[in-house]
């Protein structure tokens, strides 16, 4: 279930980096594209599938966000990333400080799921 994590991790990624791209550079059919009833559905399905497998996982592995310090980070900087993502993408233009700022929190959250440790050392 690990793999499947990562791999749908990395889908999400993905998509939400080049939704966030077509949105700022490309023409009005790239922006339209990026808005596609059809690939909101997918962004849907991969970004259930990712919370899905997150909580089994979870569940497995018996990690608590209490005392797993990371892992109640990695929590908080992904609600914080869905938030500036949505602001971000939602409209009919981007929000090129939301997108930001949800790519730092990505940032964040793939970094504590990695080292799994909120400050070095």
């Amino acid at each position: 279930m690990v793999q499947w994590h990562v791999l749908l991790a990395w889908c999400s990624v993905t998509l939400f980096f080049g939704r966030g791209l077509l949105a700022q550079f490309g023409n009005e059919r790239a922006r339209a594209m990026a808005q596609d009833a059809r690939l909101l559905v997918v962004v849907f399905a991969v970004n259930m599938c990712l919370v899905v497998t997150g909580l089994s996982l979870w569940a497995a592995v018996g990690y608590h966000p209490v005392r797993n310090v990371w892992l109640g980070v990695k929590l908080l900087a992904l609600v914080g990333y869905a938030f500036c993502g949505h602001w971000a993408l939602s409209q009919a233009r981007l929000h090129l400080l939301g997108y930001l700022t949800a790519l730092a929190l990505l940032a964040l959250a793939m970094d504590l799921s990695i080292n799994r440790q909120f400050l070095p050392g």
